[in-house]
């Protein structure tokens, strides 16, 4: 795939993941306008959005941008929507209201991984080059 069709492809994912990034960010401030189904998919749609483009903006990069980029998705974009969602999940499942506060153990841990990866990024020492290629 050319760098050329990656960049029209993540510009076109790019428009509806910032409609429903709006659309979810509107729903945490107002939580009667989407019904709870909606509220779960919403968030899985994000993520998967995001995946796909931190997937194509990855693509071809050294593995120290690749580090990097995923590490922001994760941080930035991919943590709280999916926390969000399998926290909801779960409180379905079990029945309880409660126990959808396992969301508050789940993006602590996305989070960090998020960080992590772009740590590892920044810090990783880059084999491509040499101090005799500078």
């Amino acid at each position: 795939m050319s760098k050329n069709t990656r960049v029209a492809i993540s510009i076109i994912l790019f428009i509806p993941l910032a409609f429903l990034i709006i659309n979810w960010l509107r729903n945490l401030l107002e939580p009667s306008s989407f019904t709870l189904d909606a509220k779960i998919y919403l968030g899985y749609l994000i993520t998967l959005l995001s995946v796909a483009i931190a997937y194509l903006l990855s693509v071809g990069k050294v593995k120290k941008r690749k580090y990097q980029i995923w590490g922001v998705a994760i941080m930035l974009v991919i943590s709280a929507p999916l926390a969000y969602s399998i926290g909801l999940n779960y409180a379905i499942y079990e029945g309880s209201g409660f126990a959808a506060l396992l969301m508050l153990y789940v993006f602590p841990f996305l989070f960090l991984t998020g960080l992590i990866l772009l740590l590892i990024g920044i810090f990783k020492k880059d084999k491509g080059r040499t101090t005799q290629d500078m």
